[in-house]
């Protein structure tokens, strides 16, 4: 099938590009007869290969996507974001796939690949089918979850395809930053950072309660070192991404929970 994408691969195609003045050393049987006759020198057709180009969705449902104080929870937040770009990338003619993975191994849900719609509505038909929107679970350690995910990706994505992770980027350590660097070298990674604000910066509100249906707990808010603390834990994955976007291959997207994701993408990726 035809695509959007010019192949990497050498050699004539099936594609015609362009005629050219004949060059020596031109493959004689490419030569476009018509045309040297016309013009009473020799000419010779390029020919292009197109191929369509596969892509990867990598989508988090872990329990902390589960929250939000404005807007809509992270998780539907990135479900739009992971629809918009996959209906997107259906639409270029390429193939679709997604991993979409939750805090253990058992609620990852790996899908290759494939033409069509049939592709993003799989996706979406494993989100709706996530054990979290009804019930949480005791978050495991997210940076090992995070590894194995990237590790995941780079047996499951063929060269040259687009990563596109929504998340929240939880767990992002200097072993998922290698993971990431290796992942560059072969393919397109479009990264997008879901975040609540209050994550970025928690307001000096005194006493909050907090619960995730099973346990509660109390956050002291007026802690000046408390709220430091949570900053910088928001800050250092950002800036983690922030250094990797300055590589080339590398796009970093942001999207808050009172964000409209279509705004966002649209005003990033839309040039």
């Amino acid at each position: 099938m035809a695509g959007a994408h010019l192949s990497r691969f050498q050699g004539r195609g099936v594609e015609f590009d362009e005629v050219r003045a004949y060059q020596p050393g031109d493959d004689i049987r490419s030569m476009d007869w018509r045309v040297t006759a016309r013009t009473g020198k020799p000419h010779t057709k390029l020919f292009r290969e197109e191929r369509e180009r596969p892509a990867l969705v990598l989508l988090d449902m872990r329990p902390a996507m589960f929250f939000a104080t404005r807007g809509a929870l992270k998780a539907v937040i990135a479900t739009e974001c992971a629809s918009l770009l996959a209906w997107s990338v259906m639409q270029q003619g390429d193939r679709i796939g997604s991993l979409i993975f939750g805090d253990d191994n058992e609620h990852i849900q790996l899908m290759r690949p494939v033409r069509g719609k049939r592709g993003v509505l799989r996706m979406l038909g494993n989100v709706i089918n996530q054990p979290h929107w009804q019930q949480r679970s005791s978050s495991l350690n997210e940076s090992k979850t995070l590894e194995h995910i990237l590790h995941r990706a780079s047996h499951a994505a063929h060269t040259g395809s687009l990563i596109i992770i929504v998340s929240d980027g939880r767990g992002l350590n200097e072993t998922c930053m290698n993971l990431l660097k290796r992942l560059l070298a072969h393919h397109t990674i479009v990264f997008v950072l879901i975040y609540d604000v209050f994550e970025a910066d928690m307001p000096n509100v005194g006493q909050l309660q907090t619960s995730d249906g099973q346990q509660q707990r109390s956050i002291d808010t007026s802690n000046h070192h408390l709220r430091q603390q949570h900053h910088d834990c928001f800050s250092k994955r950002q800036a983690l991404l922030q250094a990797l976007a300055r590589r080339p291959g590398f796009v970093l997207l942001q999207c808050a929970t009172d964000d409209d994701p279509f705004s966002v993408l649209q005003a990033s990726l839309g040039r």
